[in-house]
């Protein structure tokens, strides 16, 4: 199983057991968590946060408000250091949300089966990887299929389930992006105690992990504009593996 492979089954698991321990309280989606944010200022004073930091994605907020003339431009990027990567671009334009996948990943016992058939084989394995490239199209006219699009597409590409695990989040400043107003917030597990960490390292059977970076909430609409993430986990044998997280909302 590759990293990003056990980083979202990690990030599942986390969310199924959040809702049992959470069941009397109510549950909530990935769409309605909300990191504690601390506010930079000179005394560091903990406040609530202003709005959701890592949960909710523009994507899949403007997918779901009333369709806009002007068209908004994704791009969602991952890259791991066992030289697997995501490289997703869309573009949301009135009732259409078009993008295209580019995808390598390590090589699993069903992908060389895949490629083994003789009737419609799937992706070659070439030097240990697939790699793979797709559209994606979706309409507004369909329903279940923009709705399920627009989200699914945020859970494949963005490091939503790594907020999950609450890193540390500050407010640090303001800045305009594309024109979107944005507030800029710092990530950083520094601090963290491991039973802090517990939930995710015990779900994704780590003996460690770190998350560093940016996020950037657009202040109206209350969802990811921009984040640039590092995550390391390191496993129990020792073993570390990185990725790297790039994304980006655009007017072209």
């Amino acid at each position: 199983m590759t990293s990003n492979e056990r980083l979202s089954t990690a990030a599942w698991l986390l969310i199924m057991t959040t809702v049992a321990l959470t069941s009397a309280a109510g549950c909530k989606s990935h769409t309605t968590m909300k990191a504690e944010v601390e506010k930079s200022d000179s005394a560091n004073t903990p406040v609530s946060p202003s709005g959701p930091v890592g949960g909710t994605y523009c994507l899949e907020t403007f997918a779901q408000a009333p369709a806009e003339a002007q068209a908004v431009h994704f791009s969602y990027k991952q890259n791991g250091s066992d030289g697997s990567f995501k490289d997703y671009e869309g573009d949301l334009a009135g009732d259409k949300l078009d993008s295209s996948v580019h995808e390598k990943h390590v090589a699993t016992d069903m992908d060389r089966e895949l490629a083994q058939l003789k009737n419609a084989p799937g992706p070659p394995v070439v030097d240990g990887f697939v790699e793979t490239t797709r559209p994606l199209h979706e309409t507004r006219d369909d329903r279940s299929g923009w709705s399920m699009g627009s989200g699914g597409q945020v859970q494949a590409f963005t490091p939503w389930g790594l907020f999950i695990a609450k890193p540390n989040v500050k407010q640090v400043g303001t800045e305009k992006l594309a024109g979107f107003e944005a507030v800029k917030y710092s990530v950083d597990t520094d601090g963290q105690s491991q039973l802090d960490k517990m939930p995710l390292t015990m779900a994704g059977g780590l003996k460690d992990y770190t998350i560093k970076g940016n996020a950037w909430v657009d202040s109206k609409q209350q969802c990811i504009l921009r984040y640039s993430i590092d995550y390391e986990e390191v496993m129990k044998d020792g073993t570390e593996r990185k990725t790297h997280y790039e994304g980006n909302t655009t007017r072209p």
